[in-house]
């Protein structure tokens, strides 16, 4: 297993902070797709010339490009039903063919969110507190979503399931082409509705039909190890189950599980609920050889770029990944 990264399009620009990350012993990097130029600009589509510079940029640092994310923004119309959809889904086939041939690994396409839907306000769940020695980090109280009405407007559950396969059966067959793959992450957070809006990958049963539905070795799952868990379904019967499926895993711990609190709750990777030793222990009894990525960033004293809490994952990992070794 390796030691990945997410990086926004401005790290290109600090190399700097790239060749930090190699120092410190990350291996490989998470992108989004919005680090091509143009990409903006044309609603979501990419070329040749801008992922190349892309991967020569990360590659003097010595790093490589693991997965690269389409941007839910660029998938709106698709999801929403609006006559953007047919040039968003030829943007899709574009963008996974040409990070196929650039040698980007996996592609990330992004479930449709409630949070997508326009006009949802996330203040009412979303909020910050504090950690051991105060450091900030995220708790999301999902009772407070619940029982609210599907907004005037609002897709039906049957509508995204259309919706996400038509965009599998588009883009599956260009990274079969192409030599790449593709994974999905789930709904964060993982209910079936949020304030009303319906959300359809939220548990292993409807990642199971997605990946039955539109079935290839080069479809599977971002496995992000928080979001299952605060689902308050079994992570390691989930990492049995999909094995081989699983193409990218957030190496993410949280406390507090939906069904049980209604709530949970982002931390360092050593104060959550779960054993990420353990975690990372049946990740390596199914074979996964991808990024552990420690995903989100949070905010400890003076230090506003993240360069700290950067080192702190990164080491942490490597010594579960050591110790792994160590034992055989």
């Amino acid at each position: 297993m390796k030691i990945g990264t997410r990086v926004s399009p401005d790290w290109l620009d600090r190399p700097d902070d790239l060749k930090f990350l190699k120092q410190i012993g990350v291996d490989c990097v998470d992108i989004t797709l919005d680090m091509c130029p143009g990409y903006n600009e044309t609603g979501g589509r990419t070329n040749r010339e801008g992922l190349q510079m892309i991967a020569d940029k990360l590659d003097a640092a010595g790093l490589e490009v693991e997965r690269a994310n389409c941007l839910s923004s660029s998938m709106q119309g698709i999801y929403l039903g609006t006559g953007e959809s047919e040039r968003e889904i030829d943007h899709l086939v574009n963008n996974v063919t040409l990070c196929g041939e650039v040698g980007f690994p996996v592609v990330g396409v992004q479930c449709f969110s409630a949070s997508q839907f326009p006009g949802l306000d996330k203040q009412e769940t979303h909020s910050f507190v504090e950690g051991r020695g105060g450091y900030r980090h995220l708790r999301v109280d999902v009772e407070k979503s619940q029982g609210h009405a599907a907004p005037e407007g609002a897709p039906t559950a049957q509508e995204i399931w259309e919706r996400t396969l038509a965009i599998y059966r588009a883009v599956v067959p260009a990274a079969e082409s192409a030599g790449t793959s593709v994974a999905m992450h789930g709904n964060d957070p993982p209910v079936p509705k949020y304030f009303g809006v319906p959300q359809i990958l939220y548990d292993f049963d409807t990642f199971e039909r997605l990946l039955t539905e539109v079935p290839s070795d080069h479809s599977g799952m971002t496995f992000c190890v928080g979001t299952r868990y605060e689902s308050g379904q079994d992570v390691f019967e989930g990492i049995r189950r999909f094995g081989k499926k699983i193409f990218h895993v957030h190496f993410r711990n949280v406390q507090g599980r939906i069904p049980d609190q209604g709530w949970y709750a982002e931390g360092i990777p050593d104060e959550g609920d779960l054993n990420m030793f353990e975690v990372a222990r049946a990740l390596k009894e199914v074979g996964y050889e991808g990024a552990l990525d420690y995903d989100h960033i949070m905010h400890l004293v003076n230090d506003e770029g993240g360069r700290s809490y950067i080192a702190y994952c990164v080491g942490h990992t490597r010594g579960i990944l050591q110790a792994l070794d160590a034992l055989g």
